[in-house]
């Protein structure tokens, strides 16, 4: 399990190294393009046979109506699909799709919000799709992002928790999952590295419970977006 753990927390270090280095790229769609590049890639390799599954673009809402283009879609085996252009851009039908993927490279509340208004609509047409935002760094604190997703932060033990009796509102019902890599704060010791920064997280919304976060189960967090999609295609 060792290997396992090591690689991810390479291929988290590589995904946030070439995050910095696309910077160079002064066309925004395509800087967008090559860091979704980077994402699929990494699932390419750690999950076998996904390739052909991965694709970006639209969910099909009916009534002349499609969702804004995401930037990865996971769709089913023998998908109907409508292929519009080059990398992959297709239009799928919310049957056929298992998961809407939206990535930031700076995670704000405008952008969850919207994600969230979104993530209603694919819903609408289709409840079972998973919708989560992926980020490279986040301009709100760790701290706000647990408590917008129902956490409370106990300041003793310096420890977030989800308190059944009391349960704090949740500010996005529609989003199912948050993954945030994180840079490495400018204090931290060369040492600390391989664990990358204080604040990465993966909050994946409970099936069991209703409209409740739980903790992602692997460090680093980039392992648990592995785990989700192998779940997905493995469910099918």
């Amino acid at each position: 399990m060792e290997s396992f753990e090591q690689y991810h927390h390479y291929s988290q270090n590589l995904l946030i190294a070439q995050h910095e280095v696309s910077e160079i790229i002064k066309h925004s769609l395509t800087r967008g393009e090559v860091r979704e590049d980077f994402i699929i890639q990494y699932l390419i390799k750690s999950i076998q046979g996904c390739a052909e599954f991965l694709k970006r673009g639209f969910v099909n809402l009916g009534e002349d109506e499609q969702s804004g283009q995401a930037d990865i879609l996971l769709v089913k085996q023998f998908a109907e699909l409508i292929d519009i252009g080059n990398r992959d851009n297709v239009i799928v039908n919310p049957e056929d799709c298992l998961m809407v993927v939206e990535v930031k490279s700076t995670l704000t509340g405008t952008y969850l919000n919207d994600f969230n208004n979104e993530a209603k609509k694919i819903k609408e047409a289709n409840p079972n799709v998973v919708c989560g935002m992926f980020a490279y760094k986040a301009d709100l604190e760790k701290k706000t992002i647990m408590k917008r997703c129902g956490h409370d932060f106990d300041s003793e033990t310096k420890t977030y928790f989800d308190s059944g009796k009391v349960p704090l509102p949740t500010f996005y019902p529609y989003i199912d999952f948050i993954l945030l890599l994180d840079k490495v704060d400018e204090n931290e010791l060369e040492e600390d590295l391989e664990i990358q920064g204080r604040n990465q997280l993966f909050l994946r919304k409970s099936v069991e419970i209703e409209a409740r976060y739980f903790k992602g189960t692997y460090d680093p967090v980039i392992r648990n977006l592995v785990g989700l999609v192998r779940s997905l295609l493995i469910r099918v």
